[in-house]
């Protein structure tokens, strides 16, 4: 069985704690099974903080200036949303090094309604001065994030999917992590680049391998910063499909939007995502990426339309 991203990311974290009694982890989340581990084994490295996100950061903030690494960990509309003020205040305006891990973004908790949905949280910490924000497709990325992060001195907002992801080791080229991305398919600038990151960019699949003469796909598993090579190898591109699974202001069109102006090239970009509107209807989150035409076979006939 496919582990899922929080397991695979907290089993970096536990054997880092081996050697590095420095790490603290901290929680908001009463369900969050995948912390047994590092509750039982590194109990005075763990602090529960029950549903109670704000004061979580509160007691984080106080442990990172007395220079401990810090790991604070909950559901992804709450962890962001709830508590947004506070990461403002304390690790982002103080520089402080504190990894948040945010679980179950977009539609992850289709299954709750959508008090539930992570859907404006990048946007939201986008926003924060300072941060870095990561966001995982496959296993094999939140490898390579729990690695990066945990000696990253800033604040890092670590976006994962509740559900077990598929690697994506199929079409994946050759790619440098720190560049922040990394390109499937066969790359030419003479053709339509997907850009995309996270369980949504499975979706993009699909259109890549179907239409391989005319499209190849970006993950860009780290959307701030984003590298200037990233840019360099849009500079020519026929056309530009964001696909997102969050609510269409501040997504990740706008980062790709903003990127590329700055470094003044101006594609054509077509936006895919959720619209500007609260989602009230249940089916699950396959049945509702169907709904917003982000199921693969819509990304598909998109392409075919842009190409």
């Amino acid at each position: 069985m496919t582990k899922l991203q929080r397991d695979i990311f907290l089993d970096e974290v536990n054997s880092q704690l081996e050697k590095d009694k420095d790490i603290f982890v901290m929680s908001a989340d009463f369900g969050a099974a995948s912390l047994d581990v590092t509750r039982d084994k590194f109990k005075e490295n763990f602090i529960h903080c029950g549903i109670s996100e704000q004061a979580m950061f509160d007691i984080g903030t106080g442990l990172a200036l007395e220079g401990k690494k810090v790991i604070a960990y909950a559901m992804g509309p709450f962890i962001s949303l709830r508590a947004i003020e506070q990461i403002k205040c304390g690790p982002a305006m103080m520089n402080l090094p504190m990894t948040i891990l945010s679980v179950g973004i977009g539609l992850g908790y289709a299954d709750a309604g959508p008090t539930h949905y992570a859907t404006e949280d990048y946007a939201c910490l986008r926003a924060i001065g300072g941060t870095s924000i990561f966001t995982a497709s496959d296993n094999k990325i939140v490898k390579q994030i729990a690695e990066k992060v945990l000696n990253n001195p800033t604040v890092n907002y670590v976006r994962l999917d509740r559900h077990p992801t598929s690697d994506l080791n199929e079409l994946s080229n050759n790619y440098d992590f720190e560049d922040g991305f990394r390109i499937f398919g066969s790359y030419s600038e003479n053709k339509m680049a997907i850009i995309s990151h996270g369980r949504i960019l499975h979706n993009c699949i699909k259109s890549v391998k179907e239409l391989s003469n005319d499209v190849f796909l970006i993950d860009l598993f780290r959307s701030k910063p984003i590298s200037k090579k990233f840019s360099d190898i849009l500079k020519n591109v026929k056309s530009i499909l964001v696909v997102d699974e969050q609510t269409q202001y501040g997504n990740l069109t706008s980062a790709v939007q903003s990127e590329l102006s700055k470094n003044q090239i101006f594609p054509k970009i077509k936006n895919l995502s959720l619209p500007d509107e609260y989602i009230f209807k249940n089916g699950g989150r396959d049945f509702l990426l169907s709904l917003h035409k982000l199921d693969e076979d819509h990304i598909l006939n998109l392409c075919k339309e842009l190409l």
